[in-house]
């Protein structure tokens, strides 16, 4: 039986390890003992061959000598506390995160700790348990043709359920290269699974998987984990998409802030309700020319949408009971402004002044864009919703609705660029649909959209685009876009369809 990743190295350094030890079954590469200095395991994958002294702080070296500094302290301790791991991954998290890259050498890193194996997508047979978790911990990707069983590429075992691989991986094999961690199980099946610490990563249809480097062919997601909310209590991951060339330019690019983050990229995102292929609909439009690279950070939500993405409370039904939610809106765009927006500029290369700056949501997630928007005008001078709940407010107790507070301002001198569209319901006959309508829900939000549309001409924001359909759009001065789809209802593959025409306004193609 092969043993738990959790059994700790009992050979302390007072007492001389056998040497004939490669012929046990539960020694993973003891071969290729990775704290002998003179030690090469084979012309790719190479140990550590020299010694760093085991720091007190990680936070002054680089990520490859924090690396091998960690490995003297393992080495030091075979029982090294978990707080030196930790502090360890959170150095090179702050860097430029998992694998960790040195000139031409790649290290591949997992430590068999829950707090740092976290579910990554909706796969549940491959999350974190022991019986999927036993040695030996290989990696596996397009670099080694998806072997699944060549010792070459399995991770030593440190000590500290801390496990590592050292490979030569030159930077043109190393960009866009996919790869998977594989552990047993009880019944010694191959268990695979993306790399927890990974920065970079897609999905496909088997899931989550992680990259090495990005490409210039495709773009990628990344995430910015444990994003406090300081008004709101609470904490989220999120995620952040990269456009293709992102990591081999120097240039800065525009963001796009997006809510609902957990829709946005794969059905496979955990939590997720659907997606609206965000990452595929910008590289087409890239791909034909139609639009210019830009950052999407994707904010996920949590079970406390409702409140946050509202700007009042309003009373709903449930059929049987009433309730009042919402009104937290404004902690919420604190939390974006305040918490998320510096550690997206301090990570990535990004252009922050407001021309370059947008918000963008469907449904509540519109609603909350328009109420972010008129809360920092100074940050964001693009602003979109998608079939946004504009009616909210006044559902029921009459509170102030988003026109109502939009109707309050001097528009002109917002200077904002406004997108908002909505579908209709698919069973009603005439199109666009009459208003008032009884139920605005089954009409995707059309009437309340069409209102809003008309409250922003009102108030002098009426430059429309000549021919939506255009590329470029004209004229240059376009301030407001509205668009109706027929018989579209409200979820996210009808958001899915016209995303497009947000993205040639805000990021036209230069």
């Amino acid at each position: 039986m092969r043993r738990l990743i959790p059994i700790l190295l009992f050979c302390l350094m007072a007492i001389a390890c056998d040497d004939d030890a490669s012929n046990n079954t539960t020694n993973v590469n003891n071969t290729a003992n990775v704290n002998n200095t003179t030690n090469v395991n084979n012309t790719t994958n190479v140990n550590n061959t020299t010694n760093v002294s085991c720091p007190s702080d990680f936070t002054q070296m680089s990520e490859y000598d924090a690396y091998r500094g960690l490995l003297t302290c393992i080495q030091q301790n075979p029982t090294a506390p978990e707080e030196k791991i930790a502090a360890f991954i959170g150095h090179v998290r702050a860097g430029s995160g998992f694998p960790i890259r040195h000139e031409q050498k790649v290290v591949f890193v997992y430590y068999a700790n829950a707090a740092y194996d976290t579910e990554d997508d909706d796969n549940t047979e491959e999350d974190f348990d022991q019986d999927r978790r036993f040695t030996p911990i290989a990696v596996s990707g397009d670099f080694n043709g998806w072997a699944e069983a060549d010792p070459a590429w399995q991770l030593v075992d440190a000590g500290s359920t801390f496990y590592h691989l050292e490979v030569t991986l030159p930077a043109t094999e190393a960009a866009g290269s996919a790869y998977k961690y594989i552990a047993r199980d009880t019944t010694d099946s191959a268990v695979w699974f993306s790399d927890p610490l990974s920065r970079r990563f897609q999905y496909d249809a088997y899931g989550r998987y992680s990259l090495v480097a990005g490409s210039d062919e495709a773009g990628h997601l990344e995430l910015i984990r444990d994003v406090t909310a300081t008004a709101l209590a609470n904490t989220r991951d999120v995620y952040v998409y990269l456009p293709p060339g992102y990591e081999s330019a120097a240039d800065a690019y525009p963001v796009l802030y997006m809510h609902d983050g957990n829709n946005l990229f794969d059905p496979a995102q955990p939590w997720s309700n659907g997606t609206w292929d965000v990452d595929g609909v910008v590289e087409l439009e890239l791909a034909a020319g139609n639009i210019s690279p830009f950052i999407v950070v994707g904010i996920p939500n949590n079970a406390d949408r409702m409140d946050e993405y509202t700007h009042v409370e309003d009373e709903l039904s449930d059929g049987v009971n009433t309730y009042l939610v919402g009104g937290r809106g404004e902690d919420y765009a604190d939390f974006v402004v305040t918490d998320l927006m510096p550690r997206v500029d301090a990570r990535y290369r990004t252009l922050t002044d407001r021309a370059h700056t947008a918000v963008m949501g469907s449904s509540l997630g519109g609603l909350i864009s328009y109420y972010i928007g008129l809360l920092y005008p100074e940050r964001f001078g693009l602003v979109g919703g998608l079939s946004s709940t504009f009616g909210w407010g006044a559902f029921s107790l009459g509170n102030p609705t988003m026109e109502d507070l939009y109707g309050a301002e001097d528009l002109m001198s917002l200077n904002q660029v406004y997108y908002l569209d909505s579908g209709d319901s698919p069973t009603t006959p005439v199109n666009p649909p009459a208003c008032p309508t009884p139920d605005t829900e089954s009409e995707d939000n059309y009437c309340e959209t069409a209102s809003f549309r008309d409250m922003l001409i009102d108030g002098g924001i009426d430059t429309f685009p000549d021919d939506p359909d255009a590329v470029p759009l004209t004229p240059a001065d376009i301030n407001i876009y509205h668009w109706h789809e027929a018989d579209a209802p409200h979820n996210e593959a009808a958001w899915n369809q016209r995303l497009y025409r947000s993205l040639r306004l805000f990021f036209p193609a230069q």
